[in-house]
């Protein structure tokens, strides 16, 4: 045979099994959707209005869930109250969110989310997410000077800092430098941007297919053992929101 044909039948031959490998591990990670969280114990999902229903009762492994609350300085999400109560009864630590809207007014966003969330009680401190995706393009300095009226008002009625929500871009962005003393819960779907910027929460996989949830549902985990998850939220005592 040819040896320029011989080199072809072994480079089609690798290149296929490198093919069928490649596929096989593709598989086994859509199989699983923790795969990339893998080597955290404590485990978590966030939900919006855009997980449609949800089976409370196959979610008993889950050690926390972060619930959308509010946008801007009038939306609320339909979902919220119901998801609440269901995960106050498992006994499963939730937190709460708010998107954060770069056109409007910081301290007005602030009381809306602190006016849903009236009476309510968490061991987590509140959240607010900051991302470019949904939001006009405004100045950094504009975004930072709302954010920050944001993070002023929800801690004095709260006396606690708010946990932040971003990703990479966001982070660089309006986080690095201005925010950074905030405990991160990050969106990265690698595992070398969460220990490069150090965040608490990780949010891995923003598509994973699990059967008590209609829709694709976003995973999380907390960056530490089950240990130093105990002490977080024995660190973090049980607060009632008041809003005035």
């Amino acid at each position: 045979m040819n040896p320029k044909m011989l080199y072809f039948f072994f480079f089609v031959f690798f290149a296929c099994m490198g093919a069928l490998v490649w596929s096989q591990l593709k598989d086994k990670k859509a199989a699983n959707p923790w795969a990339l969280g893998k080597g955290y114990d404590v485990r978590g999902i966030d939900l919006s209005h855009h997980n449609g229903g949800i089976a409370y009762d196959e979610l008993d492994s889950l050690d926390f869930v972060f619930l959308k609350v509010t946008e801007g300085e009038s939306w609320t999400d339909k979902t919220f109250s119901k998801h609440y109560a269901a995960f106050r009864e498992k006994e499963i630590a939730v937190g709460a969110y708010h998107f954060f809207r770069f056109d409007t007014d910081g301290v007005a966003q602030a009381r809306h989310f602190l006016n849903i969330l009236d009476g309510k009680e968490f061991q987590i401190p509140l959240i607010v997410d900051v991302e470019h995706e949904n939001n006009p393009i405004l100045s950094r300095e504009k975004v930072i000077e709302r954010l920050r009226a944001f993070m002023k008002e929800v801690k004095r009625q709260t006396g606690i800092k708010p946990i932040i929500y971003t990703n990479g871009i966001g982070y660089s962005d309006f986080i690095s430098e201005d925010f950074n003393d905030h405990t991160l819960w990050l969106s990265a779907t690698n595992s070398w941007r969460p220990a490069m910027m150090d965040c608490t929460f990780w949010q891995f996989n923003i598509e994973a297919n699990l059967s008590a949830i209609t829709h694709r549902v976003d995973l999380n985990v907390f960056r530490g053992s089950r240990e130093e998850w105990e002490g977080y939220l024995k660190e973090h005592k049980p607060f009632k929101v008041s809003s005035n």
